[in-house]
């Protein structure tokens, strides 16, 4: 690409918000950019598991799972803490299903498989194919290449000049041009990503959390936070860091431990503290309740039965391999693998059991009719630890995906999608519920609501 080349619409960032915004953009507009700072697109997308929530879809309605755009809002909210702007939330939700039809016509594929995540009503949570963003990447970036969507990549954003409240020029750097001016004619899309992985930013907004992991890409450094705010936007939420409460402690990054954990330990099976063999939360909770019962642990220990992984329908033969996950024909084994007392072990799940059975109310307000007695050997464990992996908190929008100023106002040019934006999720993101909102709020930054 020359130097000072003129585009309708930049869009900064590769991911799924990106690649959503910059293909509904060629609907509308002849020359579209993207901007990615790392060799290749895809961004934090690359290493999600692909989970989408989605009301009504073809496979929800076919498993005959009653559901409703009022139910997935009213999670979000609740999860949220109702800090979420509710006009965001109610616009994700009523597009949900839209936006997931929109991915299967560019080539995405599906499991025939709903599932539940903690926090969330029903089953309403969609997985592709091979359980990965690049399920989602690889189709995007061949569907927005051949519209003819441009890609300039290992490219770094330094500087964007805002005049008279438009955006004009973003300028850049990459090893190939040195550093460039491109002109705006039409719009700027921010679609950045978040700041998971940039510590000084999580202890400067949140220093509860200092020094722990991240599950994100190295890249999450949120720059483009920074770098907006600095030109006038208004930042919300920036505290607002979530923890992912199903990392294991033996991977570095996301790693495959949330295969087990969030998909299946956590929805069916339970969490142990291993100091008094208790379990300590509500299983099934939101990712912010479990997460904040499990952060002062070394770790807790997710425990399933061989039942469980079978109704699961998930292939855990990897992680066992990794020695991830290890396996157990009696409780007493697990007990003295990790330094627990048998009988307060086999103690504490014979009373989770039994409640079970009776129907009986759950101390920590757990669905027990949702679930089965942990009874069926081998047993299946895991260390689980808290890893940062969602920032909730960001450039603020609205329902349009404008970015509003400091002053309250909107810039008249600039849209922004996804992580890097706030407002979404309050206090806490459902699973799932990421790509969902890249993809609905990224398609409305790209589409030509606004004469601009």
């Amino acid at each position: 690409m020359k130097c000072a080349q003129h585009y309708d619409v930049v869009v900064i960032g590769s991911g799924i918000a990106g690649l959503s915004a910059a293909i509904e953009a060629k609907s509308h507009y002849p020359r579209v950019l993207i901007i990615e700072k790392l060799t290749t697109a895809g961004g934090n997308s690359l290493i999600s598991d692909g989970g989408i929530a989605v009301v009504g879809s073809d496979i929800q309605r076919r498993k005959k799972i009653d559901d409703s755009v009022a139910l997935l809002t009213q999670d979000i909210l609740k999860a949220g803490g109702y800090q979420n702007n509710p006009k965001l939330v109610d616009t994700i939700a009523k597009h949900s299903n839209q936006a997931y039809e929109w991915t299967k016509a560019m080539g995405v594929q599906y499991q025939d498989r709903v599932d539940f995540f903690g926090g969330h009503s029903v089953k309403r949570c969609l997985t592709p194919l091979n359980k990965s963003g690049k399920d989602f990447i690889k189709p995007m970036v061949k569907y927005a290449t051949n519209l003819g969507v441009e890609f300039l990549y290992n490219t770094k954003v330094l500087d964007i000049t805002i005049q008279a409240n438009r955006a004009t020029e973003v300028h850049v750097e990459s090893k190939r041009n040195n550093h460039c001016v491109i002109h705006i004619n039409h719009r700027l899309i921010v679609a950045a990503g978040g700041f998971s992985s940039n510590q000084k930013m999580i202890e400067m907004y949140n220093s509860s959390l200092e020094n722990l992991s991240s599950t994100n890409l190295p890249s999450a450094q949120g720059e483009l936070l920074v770098l907006l705010e600095a030109k006038g936007a208004q930042l919300i939420g920036m505290e607002n860091i979530q923890c992912g409460p199903w990392a294991s402690p033996d991977e570095k990054g996301f790693g495959l431990g949330p295969l087990f954990a969030d998909y299946i330990a956590l929805p069916y099976g339970i969490l142990i503290n291993p100091k008094n063999a208790q379990r300590f939360v509500n299983e099934r909770a939101d990712r912010k309740v479990v997460s904040d019962a499990l952060i002062s642990m070394p770790y807790a220990l997710a425990i399933t039965d061989h039942t469980m992984v079978l109704d699961s329908g998930w292939d855990i033969a990897r992680l066992i391999q990794k020695k991830v996950v290890e396996v157990a024909d009696d409780l007493s084994i697990i007990a003295e693998r990790y330094g627990m007392d048998s009988t307060k072990l086999k103690a504490t799940i014979d009373t989770y059991n039994n409640h079970i059975v009776a129907k009986a109310n759950d101390h920590f307000l757990k669905d027990l009719n949702a679930v089965k007695p942990l009874i069926n050997p081998p047993y299946y464990t895991m260390k689980t630890v808290s890893k940062i992996h969602h920032t909730m908190g960001g450039i603020q929008i609205n329902e349009h995906a404008q970015v509003i100023t400091k002053d309250g106002q909107c810039f008249e040019n600039v849209f922004a999608a996804g992580e890097c934006t706030g407002g979404v999720h309050g206090i806490s993101r459902l699973g799932s519920m990421a790509i969902t909102d890249c993809l609905v709020m990224g398609r409305i930054a790209g589409k030509n609501h606004h004469k601009n």
